[in-house]
């Protein structure tokens, strides 16, 4: 038997055109995880629009200021993802189970800080992936498919390589021929249905709005909700749950067989 597949989508940075992602997401039967700053470089939600998403939809963290991690001292990067995740509880009502780093950039230093603030899971901008969550530094690290954006080969190539993600350099050979978008979609869609995994749409409105993208994401929500029986789709904290539950489920095992193989 094959792996169970999970849909999931996520969107970063707390632009008022969020709320438009959110539409399209409910009008085709879709989860999402919102990442959302207090504030960042572009516009962002107002504290009664993010309660009103949160009604909805699951409410990650991306720090306070949109910070780039990397370049923040110890201090400041505390400040930014433990602060983060208070202000959006406190804002929402809602325990905030999951962070993404603006702009990808992270050490392991920054997702241990991440454990430390009570965090489930971090999700990072790894392309191509149709991986389940892996526990890293004593938490859930989240991958993704394939982002809203006409990325050129070039990108998912510098993408993959950067991570010594070989699987995914191969993923790209093979199924990357088209590297417009949401053909990839499709393409990757439909491996996951046949050997398992999670599939994972993600993007930022705002961008979506610049690059005219918006007809193309309601093709593809379309088409992924079209896989609902097969794929339920959940959000990012729900499929770092799962994973989580099984990863405790195997380490549990673990010693029982081994013992029995012992007696054997």
């Amino acid at each position: 038997m094959k792996p169970a597949t999970f849909i999931t989508t996520s969107w970063d940075d707390g632009h008022p055109l969020d709320l438009r992602v959110a539409e399209l997401l409910s009008k085709h039967g879709l989860r999402g995880t919102f990442y959302i700053p207090m504030t960042a470089e572009n516009e962002t939600m107002p504290a009664a629009q993010i309660r009103e998403l949160s009604l909805a939809f699951e409410i990650g963290a991306h720090t306070l200021h949109h910070a780039v991690l990397t370049e923040a001292t110890e201090q400041k990067a505390w400040q930014e993802i433990a602060g983060s995740k208070s202000w959006l509880e406190s804002n929402t009502g809602l325990p905030c189970l999951m962070f993404c780093p603006p702009k990808g950039k992270y050490t392991n230093r920054h997702l241990d800080i991440a454990r430390k603030a009570g965090y489930l899971g971090v999700r990072n901008v790894e392309l191509l992936s149709l991986d389940f969550p892996r526990k890293n530094a004593g938490i859930m690290l989240l991958p993704t498919t394939i982002q809203a954006y006409p990325h050129g080969s070039l990108a998912f190539a510098k993408n993959a390589v950067k991570r010594l993600a070989l699987k995914n350099l191969l993923r790209l050979t093979t199924r990357g021929r088209s590297t417009d978008w949401p053909a990839l979609a499709r393409s990757l869609l439909h491996e996951s249905l046949r050997y398992g995994g999670v599939f994972h749409l993600w993007g930022h409105s705002w961008e979506l709005q610049e690059t005219e993208q918006w007809h193309r994401l309601d093709e593809a929500l379309r088409y992924m909700s079209e896989f609902a029986s097969q794929a339920p789709s959940l959000t990012n904290g729900q499929i770092c749950q799962r994973a989580l539950s099984a990863s405790a489920h195997v380490e549990e095992t673990a010693p029982k067989v081994n013992a029995i193989r012992s007696e054997l």
